[in-house]
């Protein structure tokens, strides 16, 4: 299954959430804030679904926008 995949603004680097979804499910999942601890600042960032993609190997998003609070 895909990992769910979000920017680190600190590095601004793609990172896992260490959460896996199939696309369907992840378009439908409510807009409640996730917080994580990111593997690559170690700090704590928290995300929505807006914020993040399903990583199916064909590279990060075309949104340069997206990003994490």
């Amino acid at each position: 299954m895909p990992d769910i995949m979000i920017r680190c603004p600190i590095f601004g680097r793609a990172v896992s959430t260490g959460l896996t979804t199939e696309k369907i499910k992840f378009a439908s999942l409510s807009d409640i804030t996730i917080p994580f601890r990111c593997p690559d600042c170690l700090r704590i960032h928290k995300w929505e679904q807006k914020d993040a993609w399903v990583d199916e190997g064909e590279g990060e998003p075309k949104n340069p926008h997206q990003r994490v609070r």
